[in-house]
């Protein structure tokens, strides 16, 4: 608990943008006791944690909510996960649902596309940042006014304001890993579960 404790606060910090030096002004605390907090050689005080979070700006109703969801590790076995699935795409959901929830958050799957069809949108883009790695097949990829021919082996990133369509222009089934971040949620997949 303490290890999770004192890098969260470092990261809320760090985030901030504050130094060290900063936070004991503020809160009223010594360097070294933020310092071995941070560093996980002690655990603060609900006063002491109380005082940093209002420094931070960071409820302590939100804090301990990322806290809940940071500190938990899922595994996914692989005939457990969620099927999204419509004719001619499927998305097979990689991370479980406590990363797809809080700042961090991102939403990873496997991705196939069937012979001519297409996944995204040519008017709208979302925020965040995308990054695919072909596993198998061909596609290409319409950003914005620009097109990119993707293949087995290739890595693919991108920012996600601009219009974006991966469509499978081959005559094989295209394959690949897909992050979202952060988060869209279910509505990503548009399709059913399976």
């Amino acid at each position: 608990m303490k290890t999770k404790l004192g890098a969260l606060l470092r990261a809320i910090r760090n985030s901030k943008r504050l130094t060290i030096k900063e936070v004991v002004g503020k809160a009223g605390v010594s360097s070294s006791l933020l310092s071995q907090i941070e560093r996980n050689r002690i655990s603060p005080s609900l006063d002491t944690l109380l005082q940093l979070l209002e420094v931070y700006g960071v409820s302590p109703a939100k804090f301990f909510k990322d806290y809940e969801i940071h500190s938990r590790v899922e595994i996914i076995k692989r005939d457990e996960r969620k099927i999204y699935q419509r004719k001619g795409f499927k998305y097979e959901k990689l991370c479980g649902e406590s990363q797809e929830k809080g700042n961090h958050s991102f939403s990873a799957f496997f991705l196939e596309l069937a012979p001519g069809q297409k996944r995204g949108d040519a008017v709208d883009g979302h925020l965040g940042r995308e990054l695919g790695i072909v596993v198998s097949g061909s596609a290409q990829l319409i950003y914005g006014e620009e097109t990119y021919d993707i293949t087995a082996g290739d890595s693919i990133s991108f920012f996600s304001q601009i219009p974006h369509v991966i469509e499978n222009v081959s005559d094989l089934l295209f394959q690949a890993y897909w992050v979202v971040t952060p988060a869209d949620g279910e509505d990503y997949f548009d399709g059913k579960i399976t």
